[in-house]
């Protein structure tokens, strides 16, 4: 099982419950292919730094999932042909629950 993580765009023309029925579908596009541990999280309204598809705004959905890597084509399909999300980024999360370290500064040698 890879870690993912979903962000996806629904058009800003949409009223928050049709937003809410979006992430149903993406917790119930998860589920059907065999992710385990998903949970999604919709950030809210937020105005894009462009213009995408005449859309000045958008509703932003995130979710982090388990799933073996010859599911996540399925998922990648779904996605694409869903016509209230108008961008979608799909990515492995390798860094799920892991804290960052600092590393060490080598010591600079001079030799004469």
């Amino acid at each position: 099982m890879i870690k993912y993580e979903i962000v996806c765009i629904v058009s800003g023309e949409f009223s928050e419950e049709e937003v809410k029925d979006v992430e149903g579908n993406i917790s119930t596009l998860l589920s059907s292919n065999d992710a385990q541990s998903s949970q999604t999280k919709i950030w809210g309204k937020r105005t894009l730094a462009y213009p995408i598809n005449k859309n000045d705004e958008g509703y932003y959905i995130q979710a982090n999932f388990d799933m073996s890597q010859d599911k996540i084509k399925n998922v990648d399909d779904a996605l694409r042909f869903d016509q209230k999300i108008i961008r979608y980024l799909i990515v492995k999360d390798d860094l799920f629950g892991k804290v960052p370290t600092k590393r060490k500064k080598k010591e600079a040698t001079i030799e004469s």
